[in-house]
């Protein structure tokens, strides 16, 4: 086998061979670029069969059939590097590859001499090579040597096209041509290949980076859990610090650490969970203690890991704060069962006062009599609790939903120094004290007549609260976005029961109360548009209550 055989056949192995390389990535990965460059390979790779022929002999149809492949498949691959690297592709090579192949065809036609039918497209493969070489060098952001190694092919390939109209008539050098052409042909499939995994490896370290970012810097806490071969935590996002006040490590250093932090009602349920982590399709909800004490709510959305045998060896779960949004549930509940009770009090309190108003008169009537005289303490006694049940309606019609509150600038301070004589006298009478500590405040929107009751209701129920000798505080204070009010009593604090639901209508401690107390004070807030937030504790119970500050 001579060398001009030689010089074929190599070059045909070495190009199929990364032909089927292009091939199987495509096949893999199916990305558009790679598809692109195997089909300029097999464009390339049919140009072979041209070349039993000396090139400069080929006869005219497979000449045109020959420019036709090697321009086009030229173009293909250009088009694929720019995909790669990123970089537009310009219409004009389009235009510049028909124009060339145009003329070649007529110079063809017209048996021009070989050197000027090929000069046109060996000047625009020479172009297209050097602008792949200097797309990988220059576009592509990627470090190694992969890129170089295939740039500088490229543009070598692209000066060595320049010599082919003149030397591959040249009868010694035509097949040392075609083994440069070959080589460096080869050079450009291999370094190719080099830089695609250098860029998937790449990209694989940024998208992990990515993701690492968006994990650790996620408001939500997430984290991967192992059950097998070893329980413990895999990985647990940073975040978990602000919701538990407990770091990463000490949750890698001790598994028993998150059972601890769950609400011991709760523990229940992360246990089923944990028995059974391939049900996961609905969110579970449990409440946590955190470091400080204090219990937030949390949601829970996990997806099980399995091996290759199908058992769960482990989830991975995104956790979230929902306290913010159970606590806005229980304000909706509450209010709902306030509007419950007040379109109840609306429909029934004027039919039952109409008939007690009758019978409280007819005892008056007949107490005034002489023949009844002798039944005067009872009558008197009946007057008391009809007038207590008259008091037990005019709170139901407090709860009214459609109750019209008369709004104007008030100072809130005013009307807690008008109520203070009362109050005192309050706690007076039952051995008690009353403090009040008031800061200068901007004037709010309020109905005085509601707000006094609030006061009132808040602060008799801080006064029944306290042994002999307690003192109730009363305290205002500013805050960015409006004003507080503080009553404080140190009492022996709400049992937790009670404090989950507080006001509930007709929930209650007191033995002769009606529970609804708490109910119309969380309805005039509600109208209002404030809050009340409570604390307790067994050395007392503080309710403040924010008011917001609008524009006058």
């Amino acid at each position: 086998m001579n060398i001009s055989e030689l010089s074929i056949l190599y070059p045909l192995a070495a190009t199929f061979a990364v032909f089927l390389i292009y091939c199987y990535l495509y096949i893999q990965y199916h990305q558009r670029y790679i598809g692109l460059w195997a089909f300029s390979w097999a464009l390339y790779l049919i140009r072979f069969v041209f070349l039993d022929t000396p090139l400069h002999a080929i006869a005219k149809v497979p000449l045109i059939l020959y420019v036709f492949t090697v321009i086009w498949g030229s173009l293909i691959m250009l088009i694929g590097t720019s995909i790669f690297v990123g970089a537009p592709f310009k219409k004009v090579w389009y235009l510049g590859a028909l124009i060339t192949y145009l003329i070649s065809v007529i110079f063809v036609l017209l048996d021009m001499p070989f050197c000027l039918t090929t000069l046109p497209v060996c000047l625009l493969l020479a172009f297209i090579y050097c602008k792949n070489g200097l797309l990988f060098i220059k576009s592509l952001d990627v470090h190694g040597l992969g890129k170089y190694i295939t740039g500088v092919s490229f543009i070598i390939l692209g000066l060595h096209l320049l010599d082919l109209p003149f030397l591959i008539t040249v009868e010694w050098f035509a097949p040392w041509g075609f083994v440069i052409d070959s080589v460096f042909r080869f050079l450009v499939a291999v370094g190719t290949l080099i830089v695609y995994f250098e860029k998937t490896r790449n990209d694989l370290i940024i998208k992990e980076e990515y993701y690492r970012l968006l994990a650790d810097n996620a408001s939500d806490v997430i984290y991967r859990y192992k059950l097998s071969p070893n329980k413990g935590f895999e990985y647990i996002s940073p975040s978990i610090y602000n919701l538990t006040g407990y770091r990463p490590e000490q949750f890698y250093q001790s598994k028993k650490l998150i059972l601890s932090l769950i609400y011991p009602k709760d523990r229940p349920i992360l246990k089923m969970f944990i028995r059974n982590p391939t049900y996961t399709d609905q969110l579970i909800t449990l409440r946590l203690i955190k470091k400080d004490k204090s219990i937030i709510w949390i949601e829970q959305k996990s997806v099980p890991l399995q091996n290759s045998a199908g058992n769960c060896i482990g989830f991975d779960c995104i956790v979230r704060d929902i306290t913010s949004r159970k606590n806005l549930e229980l304000d909706v509940s509450r209010l709902d069962r306030l509007n419950a009770v007040g379109q109840m009090a609306a429909s029934v309190a004027h039919e039952i006062r109409n008939p007690m108003t009758t019978v409280r008169g007819y005892i008056q009537y007949f107490a005034s009599k002489n023949e009844f005289l002798s039944y005067k303490n009872q009558f008197g006694l009946m007057i008391e609790e009809l007038d207590r049940t008259n008091l037990i309606i005019k709170e139901y019609l407090s709860l009214s939903q459609h109750r019209i509150i008369d709004l104007k600038l008030t100072c809130l301070n005013d009307i807690i120094n008008a109520l203070y004589p009362l109050i005192k006298a309050d706690a007076n009478a039952a051995n008690k004290d009353v403090e009040l500590s008031l800061t200068p405040t901007s004037d709010l929107y309020l109905d005085e007549k509601e707000i006094r009751q609030l006061i009132l209701n808040l602060a008799r129920n801080g006064l029944e609260a306290m042994d002999i000798g307690g003192i109730l505080k009363i305290s205002t204070s500013t805050e960015s976005d409006g004003v507080v009010l503080a009553i404080q009593d140190n009492g022996p604090g709400i049992p937790h029961h009670i404090l989950e639901n507080i006001g509930k209508p007709f929930l209650t401690t007191k033995d002769t109360g009606t529970g609804l107390g708490l109910a119309i004070c969380y309805r005039i807030a509600n109208r209002h548009q404030a809050k009340i937030h409570v604390e307790s504790s067994t050395e007392g119970t503080t309710f403040f209550i924010h008011f917001k500050q609008f524009d006058k």
